[in-house]
């Protein structure tokens, strides 16, 4: 399946599984891309293209050398999951057509759209809303959705 295809990419979910590792490391730790990679399942290389975009982006700080790798930029209360994908997969990243089709829209919907729209919107609400530091401690959670989208 073509990546603009899906709603988030591989890439997006990726970074937001290395953010969250990074959001539960103590103390700011720069954590070595490596390591990270197989801490959830990436490929290293991929992985380090995506920390690359987060680093330009303003969320991840760098450090290269002995004792180095990536971290939080800013506190993990700061960084919503919505910012983080819309750095990976782009600032439609939730505007694709659920089928995959290349053009859905009010002027020319697809089969779902009626039903995908409201759904598309909470879930955009509640990744702008739901920062890494929510993924941490769920509980604490006031954005989660009490009723999934109808």
């Amino acid at each position: 399946m073509n990546p603009q295809t899906t709603m988030i990419s591989l890439s997006g979910r990726q970074a937001l599984a290395a953010m969250q590792v990074l959001a539960q490391q103590n103390h700011g730790r720069f954590v070595p891309v490596r390591r990270l990679s197989r801490m959830i399942g990436a490929s290293p290389h991929t992985l380090a293209r995506i920390m690359l975009r987060l680093t330009a982006a303003g969320l991840t700080d760098a450090l290269r050398g002995p004792g180095g790798g990536v971290r939080l930029a800013r506190p993990a209360h700061e960084i919503t999951l919505f910012e983080i994908l819309q750095e990976i997969d782009g600032p439609e990243v939730l505007n694709r057509c659920i089928l995959g089709l290349g053009v859905c829209n009010e002027a020319r919907p697809c089969p779902l759209h009626a039903i995908w729209f409201p759904c598309r919107q909470q879930l955009r609400q509640m990744l702008a809303e739901t920062t890494l530091a929510d993924l941490i401690h769920p509980s604490n959670n006031p954005n989660q959705p009490e009723v999934p989208c109808a």
